[in-house]
This record gives structure tokens, C-alpha cells and sequence, in this order.
């Protein structure tokens, strides 16, 4: 039976339209809300490494996974988990080395995903014009470092990868806002930090960076206060969901992520250029978390950081939430 040129285009136009309609409602229940809106608030540190949530606020991602989010800002992970544990919100943004320390003293936090990783983060930074050209000509000078948190154990790694003792260096310890002022009028020789600290000091003087690259990853963490109850669990695979959209999207359009950091925190892209070839943004809960989370464990108890028996660091990494999450996306 022959099929004629008017009934051909008919069943074209008819093939056409049920294609059009599978993509219009693929796509739809893609990027449709889910249900009701479930509230949060994440204290988040104001720096580069935060990129994944200001993305994903910017891009109406938490509000299109159902969570009505609260970011809260605040100066460092060591100032978020502090504030995190006295109750101000659910989560915040932490560094490994944050979570370490706080786990000697509380266990009742975990690490529910790593969102970004960096190897060149952190750097000890000191002033040529003093005479400084190698760590070896810090002995007996005075280092401006961060208190419980990655700006000490990165130092301690120096120290120990060139042949120096912890006790060869006098630490002081400052406030991340306060260390590029502090070496600027001599109080401190030297500073260790991470960005955008690192950054800001070269900008406003002439300095060097007597540190190595790959000493030292550093892991960025989304970490929550331990609540067995379904809602939690809820809001914690949903957060999740959103912070995995905007890595997507941060990926495609590294220029555009990087304009939405630099309005977020009124840094200049040049700035941003500066750190952003050393991020590694991606969803993940490792063994190598683990491993350096128990290096800097002993770290820290080998040198009286710490009081107490080594906790199970086990105990505070809890990747239910990311697992199920991930388990969704794939049955999709």
C-alpha cells in the first residue's frame, strides 16, 4: 500500500509533537520544585572555596530542590564551626582540619561532603625585603598563624619537610582578618594562611612565598550538627542536590561562576584567576579524607595541640545523605 505525500507529513508532524512533548516534560520534571520548602541555614565562610553555594543562591538551586536557605557569613571555618555549635545555624563550611580539632572536644557534628579540594591554597608568605628568601631563614622569627585550623598543621608540615623543629619558630596567633596588617608593621615576619589572604598581601606589598605547591590539600567541607530525624536527613540530601547542580553549572561556565564570586565578595577577577586554577569542585567523601583527617590527628597530639585519647574520626563523616542523593540521581 502506497502512503501518500499528505499522510506522510501528517505522521511526521505527529511523530514531531509527541518528541517535543517527552522534552518539554523531561525537562520539566527535571527542574521542577520539590515539595514544601524546607528551611536552612548554612554559615559560610567568605572566601573562593565557597564558590558551589554562591552558585547555587545565585541560581535559584536551593529553592528549586526545597530549601528555603539562610547564608549566614562568617570569617573562617574555625569562626563557622564555633558559631555552628552555639547554634546560630545547621551547617557550615569547614576545612578538615577545623573538624579534626573540634572532635577532640565534641562529637556531635559530621561531615556530611567534601565540595571542593585545593593543593595550593594555603601559603606561608613572608617579606624579601627583610632578607627572607627560604623557611630556613625563618629560625627564631615570629609567624602569624591561625589557630587550630590548616593555617597551623600546613606549617607544621613546612617545618617538618625542611628539617626544622616546631619549636625553631615563634607562632603567634591572629585572626584571619588581622595577619596581612600585623606583618605589614612588623609585628609578625611572617604569615600562614589560605586565600583570599594570600592574594590580598601580594596585591598590597612585595612578597614571597617561602612554601611548597602539593604540601598540603586542602579539602573544603559542608559539616552538620548530628539530628536523627528524617527531616534533617531530608534537608541534608536536598542541600546536596543543589550544591551537585551548581558544580554542574560551575563547570560549563567557569567565567560566569567566577563573576557571581566576585559580586558575592567584592574581589576582583584577577583575584579569582589567582586561585581558581588550583579548585577541584566535586561532591565526594573519600578514604583520603579520612587518611589526612587522622594524620593531623596525631599532628596535633604530638605536639600538645590536643588533650585526650584520638578520637574515631570515622564517627564524624557521615555520607548517608550524599549517598542517597547520589542514589536518586541515577534512578532518574
Amino acid at each position: 500500500m502506497r502512503i501518500t505525500s499528505k499522510v506522510l507529513i501528517t505522521l511526521l508532524i505527529v511523530v514531531a509533537i509527541t518528541a517535543c512533548f517527552s522534552l518539554i516534560t523531561h525537562l520539566s520534571n527535571e527542574s521542577q520544585p520539590v515539595g514544601d520548602e524546607i528551611p536552612a541555614r548554612i554559615l559560610i565562610s567568605q572566601t573562593p572555596l565557597s564558590t558551589p553555594l554562591f552558585v547555587a543562591k545565585k541560581l535559584g538551586l536551593f529553592k528549586l530542590h526545597g530549601i528555603d536557605i539562610t547564608l549566614i557569613p562568617c570569617n573562617g571555618g574555625v569562626e563557622c564551626m564555633s558559631m555552628m555549635t552555639h547554634g546560630k545555624a545547621q551547617y557550615a563550611t569547614i576545612s578538615e582540619s577545623v573538624a579534626m580539632f573540634n572532635s577532640f572536644r565534641d562529637t556531635d557534628f559530621s561531615i556530611i561532603s567534601t565540595f571542593v579540594t585545593s593543593d595550593d591554597d594555603l601559603k606561608l608568605l613572608a617579606l624579601p625585603r627583610r632578607g627572607f628568601t627560604s623557611i630556613r631563614d625563618l629560625k627564631g622569627k615570629s609567624i602569624g598563624v591561625i589557630k587550630s585550623s590548616a593555617s597551623e598543621f600546613y606549617l607544621d608540615s613546612l617545618l617538618l619537610a625542611s628539617g626544622m623543629k616546631p619549636t625553631d619558630i615563634e607562632r603567634v596567633y591572629l585572626k584571619p582578618d588581622k595577619l596581612i596588617q600585623m606583618m605589614k608593621i612588623g609585628k609578625v615576619d611572617a604569615i600562614s594562611s589560605w586565600e583570599p589572604w594570600g592574594y590580598r598581601a601580594q596585591a598590597t606589598m612585595d612578597v614571597v612565598n617561602l612554601g611548597f605547591q602539593g604540601m598540603y590539600t586542602l579539602s573544603f567541607n559542608l559539616a552538620t550538627m548530628n539530628r536523627k530525624d528524617e527531616t534533617s536527613h531530608e534537608r541534608s540530601k536536598r542541600i546536596l542536590a543543589a550544591l551537585q547542580q551548581a558544580i554542574t553549572w560551575i563547570q560549563d561556565h567557569p567565567e560566569k561562576a567566577k563573576a557571581i564570586v566576585s559580586d558575592t565578595l567584592n574581589i576582583e577577577n584577577n583575584q579569582l584567576d589567582w586561585m581558581w586554577r588550583d579548585y577541584v569542585f566535586r561532591l565526594s567523601m573519600t578514604n583520603v579524607l579520612l587518611a589526612n583527617l587522622q594524620l593531623q590527628a596525631r599532628w596535633a597530639l604530638e605536639h600538645n595541640l590536643v588533650e585526650g585519647k584520638q578520637p574515631d574520626l570515622r564517627s564524624i563523616l557521615d555520607r548517608s545523605a550524599l549517598q542517597a542523593m547520589q542514589d536518586e540521581v541515577v534512578g532518574q
